[in-house]
């Protein structure tokens, strides 16, 4: 078990998300006095049915598959081995005088994680961060726990950035809880009289004006200010030190480091994007994870990670006879153009160590759902006094040209910046006048956070030219790109290979794409953007793999919107 040296604990409502906060406002609570450490001390015990009904996914239903998402979301743990962590925290500081918990609430349900609220004797809160296993393997889990608490750890401690405290923490179930966990602060409601919200109810895409939907971009610019401060020395994922193998322990994560104390403490290991760990690929050597030291084998890493894996599963025979099996030599064959296109993704007249090129941390779910800020301000324009970034997990070094806006403001569709663009804008039917106004707002709000990227990091701003998003759709599609929702998906990423033929004829032969596509090919892709775009139509949810909130699922099957299939899956109805 790791242990961070505890400081005064503070405790604020941390909300993963504040829609879904707002419908489940009730806790569950399994123990209102002390828990006994003669009960529920081990996973074995199944006995108590209240129990095990804490540990199981609540907060929505998948149409498709919803016994097995959930079963991958159950997260049970030895809950008596909380008061054993908190003795040793209690031995090691004075700061800490609490010697066991009082209660223990389900907090949040989250994409990831399992949000717990441990109340302790004395009054102090705490967070319990319980990852669920997903299609995570052992691996996986113990690197993307690592990473994050070594990532937090960085920034609060380089940067000063305010992130919830880590108390302790252990990324395999060899500890009391007999689970992989993160214990944090819980900010203080104390904290409510410097009147702490979530920055999502201050985020209003099309309804606010210019001015104030600026005010919430500018707190997001403040947190990359300290994300992208560093230009680390390599490509992949932050890790203290003992934690990567030995041969990267002499590798310094960024030059520069002045003070003693943090010089050992970071290095740079294996990435903890996603992509790289998807099923399939079952053995940590199988593929490359990095660290890398281009961007070239970076990108090329990431499209050969995808063969592997797709390789891997169509050795599976019960996968080779399925509809995924059919098209995973599809699958296969596309991120094989994929790798070839991967060296002309970087223009050819942008020097090597150009800051667009340069190894960044990035923020993955970085989003006004994700922060809290003190609406303290006392000027109108400048309403916040201070911001708290949530939920690190999954964060990697990346070329900063690969970045992109962060996805609540990321917009990809054609822009418009004024009505008077569109003629015969006042004759448009009302839903049009909408489409239309959705367009503007979406421009103006990515072209205002590029405005604000500009003046905080001017030799960056390069990775927002046209060009530059150009070729970074065929890497976000990439990246995008899942087969376990459904096969067809595909298709997108050899849209997007397709286009960029075309990339010289708009950038003077500075980006020239290497793959070829015959005209029988080019139209078998047109057949099937066409299928896709039918069977989407059909996919209701299909942003949320089939998600639905609970309470949303509840009143659209009352309503008969949703009803169940031959397969017991749930479709809209006809």
């Amino acid at each position: 078990m790791r242990q961070v040296s505890p400081v005064a604990i503070r405790s604020l409502r941390y909300l993963r998300s504040l829609r879904l906060w707002r419908t489940f406002t009730t806790r569950s609570v399994l123990f209102s006095s002390s828990i006994d450490d003669s009960q529920f001390t081990t996973l074995g015990d199944a006995s108590d049915v209240e129990r095990d009904q804490f540990f199981k996914y609540t907060w929505g239903t998948w149409l498709k598959n919803d016994e097995a998402e959930k079963c991958k979301r159950y997260t049970p743990f030895a809950i008596g081995g909380i008061n054993e962590i908190i003795r040793r925290l209690r031995d090691q500081s004075s700061t800490v005088q609490a010697s066991h918990v009082v209660s223990l609430a389900s907090l949040s349900e989250g994409k990831s994680n399992r949000i717990y609220l441990a109340e302790l004797d004395d009054g102090s809160e705490y967070i319990l961060r319980i990852p669920y296993p997903l299609d995570w393997s052992r691996d996986a889990r113990k690197a993307r726990i690592q990473s994050e608490v070594a990532t937090m750890d960085f920034l609060r401690k380089k940067w000063g950035m305010l992130i919830p405290e880590v108390i302790s923490w252990c990324p395999t179930a060899d500890n009391p809880l007999e689970r992989e966990y993160i214990l944090m602060e819980f900010i203080s409601p104390k904290y409510q009289s410097k009147n702490f919200e979530n920055l999502m109810q201050s985020w209003d895409p099309m309804g606010a004006t210019v001015l104030q939907r600026a005010t919430v971009l500018k707190v997001i610019v403040s947190l990359m200010d300290k994300i992208l401060a560093t230009r680390f020395s390599a490509f992949g994922s932050l890790y203290f030190t003992e934690d990567v193998s030995p041969n990267l322990q002499n590798k310094l994560p960024y030059e520069g480091e002045a003070d003693k104390e943090l010089i050992d403490r970071w290095r740079i290991g294996p990435t903890v994007e996603k992509k790289f760990w998807q099923p399939g690929v079952h053995e940590t050597g199988v593929i490359d994870r990095g660290p890398w030291y281009t961007p070239s084998d970076y990108l090329l890493a990431m499209a050969t990670a995808h063969v592997t894996a797709y390789t891997n599963l169509l050795k599976d025979p019960a996968i080779a006879s399925s509809e995924l099996g059919y098209y995973l030599p599809t699958w296969i064959a596309t991120y094989r153009q994929y790798a070839t296109l991967t060296p002309a993704l970087i223009p050819s007249d942008v020097p090597a160590d150009s800051d667009i090129l340069s190894p960044r941390l990035h923020h993955p779910d970085l989003n006004p759902m994700n922060v809290l800020v003190d609406r303290s301000g006392n000027d109108p324009n400048e309403p916040f006094a201070s911001a708290y970034l949530l939920d690190w997990e999954g964060t990697a070094i990346k070329p900063f040209l690969f970045h992109g806006a962060p996805e609540f403001i990321h917009y990809r569709g054609y822009k418009i910046y004024k009505k008077e663009e569109i003629e015969d804008y006042d004759s448009l039917s009302p839903e049009q006048k909408a489409q239309i106004d959705y367009m503007i707002a979406a421009t103006s709000n990515q072209f205002s956070l590029e405005f604000m990227i500009k003046h905080s990091f001017p030799t960056l701003i390069n990775a927002y030219s046209p060009r530059a998003k150009l070729v970074r759709e065929s890497y976000s599609v990439a990246m995008a790109t899942d087969y376990d929702y459904h096969p067809l998906e595909i298709t997108d990423l050899r849209e997007a290979l397709i286009k960029s033929k075309h990339w010289s004829a708009v950038t003077d032969n500075m980006l020239v794409s290497p793959i070829n596509f015959t005209e029988e090919e080019i139209e078998k892709q047109a057949k099937d953007a066409e299928t896709w775009e039918l069977t989407l139509s059909k996919l209701p949810f299909y942003s949320t793999k089939g998600w639905v909130p609970q309470d949303m699922f509840e009143k659209y099957v009352k309503q008969g919107k949703l009803v169940k299939n031959d397969k017991g899956e749930y479709i809209l109805s006809s």
